[in-house]
């Protein structure tokens, strides 16, 4: 009974919640089934303490004294406290709502025929409404449920003539479908780019073309507004122009939505960040690190008190390439609890390993490195990148050419990657090659020297799109070239002039 489902999701309620179950399960109006609260009683008692009390037989002897151990009798006894909880858990959800209980009650007087009631509630929910202080999803779907019911009220018991109320109605449905349209299709386009999948939009279209004719019906619905403007962000992210009316809206707005909505709303101009960085503008870096540590102090990046583990490798990038390693050790020894258990010592050893290589402690890296698992297509990736370029600082060039042909052939075969992705990272092993020849080939008399091949191919890769891990390439190579590419660009500017 120790591994019973019903014991673990006992056991995962928080310390407050286990106190209002049991509350729930004594409250005659919800139970009243009595052995329940007697094998509730029983398992709090022992529960995470000792085994041997939670077996079956024992547990039995409990319930049923001095009765033959039935396996069945055991079962229904559990069934119906198990029952009991999943009625608990939907009755928390009930009341952490807003408006849930006001529009229950005012579809309950209406069915009922209260309609002096109904008048009543009618007015305390409308002020209740008003009141209300964020422009979210649910704000519109309360006001139509309420107009659902006080509509039909008023055009069957009042005036038939009056409709105005039938057609506000219809007007808070639409924007209630059109929120949710475009939020979701977010989410969607968002895991698209990420992942090697296609989804059906239906006639999203057709709905973005209807808002941008009508918008100014629209013009006080500013969350209607603010997801049209992240779904264009995410659609044509070429176009800085929606990078920074979300960036305005955010500024000036957010505090419309509930905290819980804030953060994916922040998340989103998170992501915008790291594609454009992804895409060689690192003037992105600083201003994506400055959001982060925001996040991070106002608590926007947590989700229920957890912090996701890309965004713990993202503000680890992110520290290191701005020279912020004091903080960034701090962030990722102080921040290592926040994450999710599963992922922790993972994401923890690959971030200290990526943190040690950029202080160049590469001997360090790789002991991090050793530790790490690959749990999806994405740690794959990193790790590889991550070795890739410790094998380089140290000068091991045999497993780096071995990397980089393993790496490729993991990369083309993987049928989790789209192929936008796949010609990202072949791009970048591709320069990387050539990076590693050119660093291993003998100095040449009368050719061009190392330098110079190194400032080519710079050149070479600041002209090419499509690339991951620019960063590095585009480093190494400058760093390789030294004043040659200096006096290359120098050069090149001076030609440019010219003409």
């Amino acid at each position: 009974m120790q591994d019973s489902k019903l014991i673990k999701n006992i056991s995962d309620l928080p310390a407050k919640a286990r106190q209002r179950f049991k509350v729930y399960v004594n409250s005659p109006y919800f139970n009243q089934h009595e052995k329940t609260i007697v094998l509730l009683d029983y398992i709090y008692k022992y529960l995470g303490t000792n085994k041997k009390k939670l077996a079956r037989e024992v547990v039995f002897k409990k319930l049923f004294p001095g009765e033959t151990y039935s396996e069945q009798l055991l079962f229904n006894t559990m069934s119906s406290l198990k029952k009991l909880l999943h009625g608990f858990l939907a009755q928390q959800r009930y009341e952490e709502q807003d408006f849930v209980e006001d529009l229950f009650l005012l579809e309950s007087t209406y069915y009922n025929n209260q309609f002096d009631l109904l008048k009543n509630r009618a007015k305390q929910l409308d002020r209740k409404m008003n009141k209300h202080p964020y422009q979210d999803a649910q704000h519109y779907y309360t006001q139509f449920k309420y107009l659902n019911v006080m509509a039909y009220y008023k055009n069957q018991h009042e005036d038939r003539n009056k409709a105005n109320l039938l057609q506000q109605l219809t007007d808070k449905l639409d924007r209630y479908f059109m929120l949710e349209k475009l939020r979701h299709s977010c989410q969607l386009t968002a895991h698209e780019i990420l992942s090697n999948s296609q989804f059906d939009y239906s006639f999203l279209d057709e709905l973005i073309t209807y808002y941008l004719k009508e918008k100014d019906r629209f013009e006080e619905d500013t969350s209607i507004h603010l997801y049209y403007t992240i779904l264009m962000s995410l659609r044509d992210d070429d176009n800085p122009a929606y990078y920074q009316d979300l960036k305005l809206l955010l500024q000036e707005q957010v505090h419309r939505f509930s905290p819980h909505e804030q953060r994916d709303l922040y998340s989103y101009a998170n992501n915008y960040c790291v594609r454009q960085i992804n895409k060689g503008a690192q003037n992105f870096q600083k201003e994506l690190f400055e959001l982060y540590q925001a996040g991070l102090s106002n608590e926007l990046i947590f989700t229920n008190g957890l912090l996701n583990e890309w965004n713990y490798k993202n503000i680890t990038v992110l520290g290191c390439i701005l020279g912020e390693f004091e903080w960034t050790e701090y962030f990722l020894e102080n921040y290592k609890e926040r994450l999710p258990e599963k992922p922790r010592e993972n994401s923890y050893n690959y971030n200290m390993a990526h943190l040690n290589y950029s202080k160049q402690r590469y001997n360090e890296a790789l002991d991090h490195l050793l530790l790490v698992r690959f749990s999806d297509v994405t740690y794959h990736l990193n790790y590889n990148n991550l070795l890739l370029a410790t094998y380089y600082a140290l000068g091991d060039t045999e497993a780096l050419m071995s990397l980089i042909d393993t790496f490729r052939i993991y990369v083309i075969r993987n049928r989790k990657m789209t192929n936008n992705r796949k010609k990202h990272y072949t791009n970048f092993l591709r320069f990387a090659k050539k990076i590693t020849i050119a660093k291993q080939q003998p100095r040449s008399y009368g050719g061009p020297s190392k330098e110079e091949k190194f400032a080519q191919l710079y050149l070479q890769i600041k002209q090419s799109t499509n690339i991951v891990n620019r960063y590095w390439l585009e480093n190494t190579c400058r760093s390789e070239a030294g004043e040659t590419l200096e006096q290359l660009l120098a050069e090149e500017n001076a030609d440019s002039s010219a003409e």
